[in-house]
């Protein structure tokens, strides 16, 4: 909604007994909108005791020629508290159309209270507000008193020792005053003070005016002490009925020299005409409210217009509608941002609210944005994982061969009867062989080659995207041309060394062929050997990785943000110790073979024979899966609130944690993003909706669009809906239609299908006044 330049204290002439019938209002008009920045206008002239008729029918009969012009049919009066006290100023303005009847019938009344235009301010003859009130009863008005200003005040025309509290007085004043003028909003306390003995300070709001006479000279006083003159900028329609509504509600209003910065960017518009529906519907910045009955429309209307948004041309998007008999795949929607909306549909808050798993929390891509990141734990994770993995693989890797070695031990001869006497023939392609410990630091295996490569790859890419620090190209290059020559060289000595053990084998065979069991027993006998030095290597690393594994220290992480006074944390019970580890192993073993503490760990222990039954377990490989499989079920994260009171979202009632849900998305800043919400008030606690929702929309609504679908009248007139969008059903047809609150749907004011959709219609909102006994008007 594009902010009104307003200034209804406007004078055509300093003599109201002798009125300037050539008033130069396109002169004032011209310096008006200069101030306004090309933005539409609302003025009135508003000259003491008397409507200038010849001016007002003047501008109407060229106003088509001023489009930005709104005009309201206004008058300054001069109004006494009681005889003896000094007259305040006070503007009225009127519904009426502006016309020589109405002018005419208005300046009769006045002439009656005023038959002398020009008073003083202890006139006798100057009315009280009592007797225009009567006078004015046929008439819709609003009146606004002077306050602030240098001169004719409202408060300054009461006496000082008068107790303003009878009950009368309230209900004049309560039911008469809709808000109060001045230049500025300098010296407003004693106004304010007033108006809060009154208890309608929340109620009325100023509107700043320039109270100039001169067009040449606007926006100065005839006062030469007046106050600096702030405008004020209107977010309601020009008109009558905008006016009041924007009295109302202090948002509204806003006072700069500058002009006001207007929203560019939100949905404008929906639209659809077919058999079954007929929708027309103009979006605002702000508070958009869609009310209606029952099967209305409402969802049809938010459903189709965030599917739209979001499938774009596709219409395939609408083949999970609930709505395709209205033909909604053809609904056009004005989106010039191109930005998807938020959406929060009907019930869902409620699925999240009622769901056990913490996780739900962040199916709302509002709510998951709002939770710290997972990054770090993800990846603390991962890496922890892969770490496991990597261990308990070489550790049953050694258990499995250890068990091999004792078989293979136990079908050989006993050592001692392997020694024999005489010459044994050696066989001479020993010494060609290697030691094992030789050649432990030339293999190079292709898994771990690609996975060196791989990491260099990483930490080249990640240098040389560092605008920080300088890449190291050159550096990682040589690197990896050094390690492929040691992957070529390993894989050369790999070929060597299976020639030369193909050839000590074949030899082996030709001496058993000479001197059988001599040579059989002392080849047997070096085999024996080597099997017991392999055995040694297997239980070292055993232990070595038993070790290394007794370190894991990776614990539960947690981290927290705070959004809306709410303490939102996310956690991972992910916990990677070497009891967890125990543990693990011990859940697929059979009882007798279950550890007691980490120490106990030894490879016989672990053979495939101990595996449990229930759960099978089957081969080494399986035991290895289900250990790392615990783990990576302990990886997941938890969802925790924690309120701004203390209180623990999870043991919350649901309409509490409801209330939470719609603090965190309403407050969300992240982005600008529209947010539509499908009854955001179902499970609610009345007094959150009355407090803590409607303060949470007031404040969203001043930096992004809001569209809420609801059935309680305390959103649209306490959150001051910028926009209403009125649903219907007549004869299984769908019509929708849209107006500001302060405007009109088919000929009936909004506000009046406001009370009658959303709180009972009129009679039930004035009997429910009555029976609260508010006509004291005290809080």
């Amino acid at each position: 909604m594009n902010p009104i330049y307003t200034d209804i204290h406007i004078h055509t002439s300093e003599n109201p007994d002798n009125l300037n019938m050539d008033y130069d209002w396109r002169l004032l008009l011209e310096k008006v909108k200069v101030r306004a920045c090309g933005n539409d206008l609302l003025l009135s002239l508003t000259d003491h005791n008397t409507i200038n008729k010849s001016v007002y029918i003047d501008i109407m009969a060229h106003i088509s020629d001023y489009p930005m012009l709104h005009l309201l049919l206004g008058v300054e009066l001069h109004i006494k508290y009681r005889n003896n006290c000094p007259a305040y100023h006070c503007h009225a303005f009127f519904k009426n159309k502006i016309d020589v009847e109405n002018i005419d019938r208005i300046n009769v009344i006045l002439d009656k209270l005023y038959p002398h235009k020009l008073v003083e301010k202890k006139d006798e003859s100057i009315p009280t507000l009592e007797s225009i009130i009567h006078e004015l009863d046929e008439y819709d008005y609003i009146m606004l008193p002077h306050g602030g200003q240098s001169h004719a005040t409202f408060n300054k025309a009461i006496p000082r020792d008068t107790k303003f509290d009878t009950t009368m007085e309230r209900s004049i004043y309560y039911n008469q005053f809709d808000g109060f003028t001045a230049r500025s909003k300098d010296k407003l306390e004693d106004t304010t003070e007033y108006f809060q003995k009154l208890g309608i300070k929340d109620f009325v709001n100023l509107i700043t005016c320039s109270d100039n006479y001169i067009p040449e000279n606007y926006p100065s006083a005839k006062a030469t002490d007046a106050a600096p003159f702030i405008p004020t900028w209107m977010l309601a329609e020009p008109s009558f009925d905008g006016l009041r509504m924007a009295l109302s509600e202090s948002t509204r209003l806003i006072y700069s020299d500058n002009k006001p910065e207007s929203w560019a960017e939100y949905i404008r518009s929906a639209k659809l005409k077919s058999d079954f529906a007929d929708i027309d519907v103009i979006f605002t910045p702000g508070l958009n409210v869609i009310i209606g009955g029952s099967s209305s429309g409402k969802t049809l209307l938010v459903d189709s217009l965030v599917k739209k948004i979001k499938g774009g041309e596709n219409p395939s998007i609408f083949n999970t509608s609930n709505y395709k008999k209205f033909e909604v795949e053809h609904i056009t929607i004005d989106n010039p941002t191109g930005r998807h909306p938020h959406y929060i549909e009907q019930n869902y808050i409620m699925q999240i609210v009622n769901s056990p798993n913490s996780s739900e929390l962040t199916s709302i891509d509002i709510l998951k944005s709002l939770f710290p990141k997972d990054e770090d734990f993800a990846q603390k994770v991962e890496e922890g994982i892969a770490t496991l993995r990597k261990d308990v693989t070489t550790l049953m890797k050694c258990v499995e061969r250890i068990e091999e070695i004792e078989g293979e031990l136990n079908n050989l001869s006993q050592i001692g009867k392997l020694l024999v006497k005489g010459e044994i023939r050696k066989n001479v392609i020993v010494t060609f062989r290697s030691q094992d410990k030789e050649r432990e630091n030339i293999k190079y295996s292709r898994n771990k080659y690609e996975e060196d490569v791989s990491s260099l790859s990483v930490i080249k890419k990640f240098l040389k995207e560092n605008p920080l620090v300088i890449d190291c190209d050159n550096e990682v290059e040589i690197i990896l041309d050094r390690l492929s020559q040691a992957f070529l060289y390993a894989q050369v000595d790999e070929g060597v060394s299976n020639v030369i053990d193909r050839h000590y084998r074949n030899y082996n065979e030709k001496l058993k062929d000479r001197n059988s069991e001599s040579q059989s027993k002392a080849q047997e006998f070096q085999q024996v050997l080597a099997l017991i030095k392999e055995y040694a290597v297997k239980a070292k690393l055993f232990e070595q990785t038993l070790q290394k594994i007794a370190s894991y220290n990776v614990k539960e992480m947690s981290k927290q943000v705070v959004a809306m006074g709410h303490t939102l944390d996310v956690s991972n019970r992910f916990n990677l110790t070497k009891d967890k580890v125990r543990n693990a192993f011990n859940e697929f073993l059979k009882s007798e073979f279950r550890f007691a503490s980490y120490i106990d760990i030894t490879p016989d222990q672990l053979y495939k024979s101990h595996f449990s039954q229930r759960p099978k377990v089957e081969g080494y490989e399986q035991f290895i899966e289900k250990v790392v499989g615990i783990f990576m079920i302990e990886n997941k994260l938890t969802y925790q609130i924690t309120t701004k009171d203390g209180q623990d979202f999870h043991n919350l009632s649901a309409g509490w944690k409801t209330s939470v849900l719609l603090d965190l998305i309403l407050g969300y800043e992240k982005d600008t993003a529209p947010i539509v919400i499908d009854q955001p008030e179902d499970n609610l606690a009345t007094s959150y909706i009355n407090d803590g929702l409607v303060q949470a929309i007031k404040s969203v609504k001043s930096s992004k669009q809001v569209i809420l679908v609801s059935h309680n009248a305390t959103i649209p007139m306490m959150g001051d809906a910028q926009n209403i969008i009125y649903c219907r059903n007549e004869n299984d047809r769908i019509i929708i239609r849209s107006a500001a609150l302060e405007g009109q749907i088919n000929g009936e004011p909004v506000l009046d299908l406001v009370a009658k959709i959303t709180d009972g219609g009129k009679a039930s909102i004035k009997k429910r006044v009555k029976k609260y006994n508010l006509k004291k008007f005290r809080q």
